[in-house]
């Protein structure tokens, strides 16, 4: 039965909210205009008044799309490259290049901060919107993922390149699989800079009826620590995939060797794969919308109940 608001699976379990997830970065949702999205909108509003009017199927259709699409504190439609079924294409060619062996450590350099820059925007436009972030906030959240990603990434490939008791091939290999630990160090630190403003703002909080509750600084800091952990997740099928993948491929079929040039094209193949398997499954670790008990809020809010709600972002 369609519900308007609600999420078609149950948000209480893993395989819910990844289910849940997954309808969202179905790439079909990038050719929604804004006029269908706007339809969407119409679809669900037409069906407050009369249950009858259209199908389950296409309200759950435009529910999904403006899941996908729409931000759901502010409305607006999210920029395509940021929107949860336009991240896992526009990140697919920086990824697959990060992973590519024997890249110049300069040129490893550019695509850790381009990847940042990408994930900037995700985070900014995916975040809890009840308050908002200043242009300042911003600008030290972006430099500072930036420069962790970089820092990470070049600080462990000296270290691997130094030391003497690692054979040169194992090197290689090894260095495939470094934008995994510098991902993951500057994606948390992504998440807690580019939203550091909730830090300092507090973000709103529902009573269960949907009233405001008032804002919570606490609520903030949870909502920001559990996003920055999903952080941890997404990159591992998006950098430990490809490498691993295309060691096997190396090691057990003479494919790289008789075909040198199709290790980028099956690089790309697995890295979209990791992308379109770690971003759902990264979201869904928590539930987008969270709840916290009263006792825990400050004496500030004005809860009606024994739970408030609130928007984790993704």
């Amino acid at each position: 039965m369609f519900i308007e608001g609600a999420p078609r699976w149950e948000q209480s379990t893993l395989l819910g909210r990844l289910r849940h997830f997954i309808a969202q970065v179905d790439p079909r949702y990038l050719l929604y205009t804004g006029s269908q999205l706007e339809q969407c909108k119409d679809m669900l509003a037409e069906h407050r008044h009369n249950p009858t009017l259209h199908s389950e199927k296409s309200l759950w259709k435009a529910q999904y799309a403006m899941y996908a699409r729409i931000h759901p504190d502010t409305g607006e439609r999210i920029p395509v490259a940021f929107s949860m079924p336009g991240f896992s294409p526009a990140c697919v060619p920086i990824c697959a290049l990060m992973v590519m062996p024997g890249t110049n450590p300069i040129v490893q350099s550019c695509y850790q901060a381009i990847n940042q820059t990408m994930n900037a925007g995700f985070n900014y436009c995916n975040r809890n919107a009840s308050k908002e972030t200043t242009l300042s906030q911003m600008m030290v959240g972006y430099v500072g993922a930036v420069t962790v990603a970089v820092g990470t990434a070049t600080g462990l490939r000296n270290l691997i390149r130094n030391s003497p008791r690692i054979p040169a091939h194992v090197k290689v290999t090894m260095g495939t699989f470094l934008s995994f630990p510098a991902s993951a160090a500057a994606n948390m630190a992504n998440v807690i800079l580019m939203r550091n403003g909730e830090f300092f703002n507090g973000i709103e909080v529902f009573n269960g009826d949907g009233t405001s509750a008032g804002v919570s600084h606490v609520a903030a800091k949870r909502a920001i620590w559990d996003t920055a952990l999903t952080r941890i997740v997404m990159p591992i099928p998006v950098f430990v995939l490809p490498p691993a993948g295309a060691a096997l491929i190396e090691r057990f079929t003479p494919l790289f060797t008789r075909f040198p040039k199709s290790r980028l094209p099956v690089t790309v193949i697995l890295s979209t794969l990791g992308l379109y398997l770690g971003i759902p499954l990264a979201v869904a670790c928590f539930p987008q919308t969270c709840s916290m008990c009263v006792s825990k809020l400050e004496d500030t809010c004005t809860p009606n109940g024994s739970l408030v709600y609130y928007n984790k972002g993704l």
